[in-house]
């Protein structure tokens, strides 16, 4: 079982790991992560996301704190990058199009930061000390005098608000009739680079997405998961002219969301479960918003 914690859910299992949260709650939660992870019965991935997040920690000692929690549940393992997610999501869908493309295969949990940033593994030297390595990208090394990384940017979270903020006025300012084609063509941006990625790999023709039509081309953004969700969220967003965007958003559809396509639980803030779950929709992932939750349908075999 894959189980995907929220950045905010990992701070609350941290202060449980390092006694901060004695309580009782806290103790049979620790229990139960500790017994399901230690058995091989969960998997508690890190993401590209939770390494972002955690690079933002002003303070050392709380993100030491919360990185040697991470290490400890995670044991190094990680979800695939988001890229490489929506490669494969594009090249799955465009095969039923398109007959001389062949899938690949889609490694979800993997080892290492690399795994989820997509980029090449650990050579040489480093790759010696790789479980070192790994470790101290979360905790830093303390004999040596490395601290974890920090990175303070904010510019992406800043451009998604943003982009949020003003999707009501450029809804507005489409044609009624056109917005259903508007909204496909918004989610299609995001994700441009990752289909000219496939597009060369398989040495596609020029103008060969726009043979398709738009109903076909419709239907290969409803066959990718990650698509099928970012529309969904966009719609909800549309039906609340009241929503405020966070800066979080970005995390949230970019992690939580992709996700909650790809594993067994995700656990995370009331607002983006409630985002997810509305209008009947279900993502493949049960979405739980207590780090308890997790175990509903397992506790039998732990306690």
């Amino acid at each position: 079982m894959i189980i995907y914690l929220d950045q905010n859910k990992w701070i609350e299992l941290a202060k449980m790991f390092h006694g901060k949260d004695n309580s009782a709650r806290a103790r049979q939660v620790l229990k139960d992560y500790e017994c399901t992870t230690r058995e091989g019965l969960a998997t508690l991935p890190l993401s590209s996301v939770h390494y972002i997040e955690m690079s933002r920690i002003s303070s050392v000692e709380r993100k030491v704190r919360l990185g040697a929690a991470m290490w400890h549940f995670s044991k190094g393992k990680t979800l695939i990058g988001y890229p490489a997610i929506v490669r494969h999501e594009f090249e799955a869908a465009l095969a039923k199009h398109v007959p001389e493309i062949t899938p690949g295969e889609l490694q979800i949990i993997g080892k290492g930061h690399a795994h989820a940033f997509c980029t090449p593994p650990l050579q040489g030297l480093l790759k010696l000390y790789e479980e070192d390595v790994e470790r101290g990208l979360l905790v830093g090394h303390e004999p040596w005098g490395i601290k974890p990384p920090a990175h303070s940017d904010t510019t992406h979270r800043e451009n998604f608000r943003q982009n949020l903020s003003t999707i009501h006025q450029r809804n507005d300012d489409v044609p009624m009739e056109l917005r259903e084609n508007w909204l496909y063509a918004t989610s299609m941006i995001d994700i441009l680079d990752p289909m000219n990625d496939v597009r060369q790999k398989h040495q596609l023709r020029d103008g060969l997405l726009e043979e398709l039509g738009e109903e076909r081309l419709k239907q290969v953004l409803n066959d990718m998961p990650t698509r099928q969700l970012d529309l969904h969220l966009r719609r909800q967003v549309l039906r609340n002219r009241q929503y405020v965007p966070h800066h979080s958003d970005l995390e949230d559809w970019g992690g939580v969301a992709v996700a909650a396509c790809y594993c067994d639980v995700v656990i995370c803030e009331k607002h983006m479960a409630h985002m997810m779950r509305r209008d009947g929709f279900i993502p493949r992932a049960r979405v739980e918003v207590n780090l308890e939750d997790a175990f509903t349908k397992i506790a039998a075999w732990i306690r």
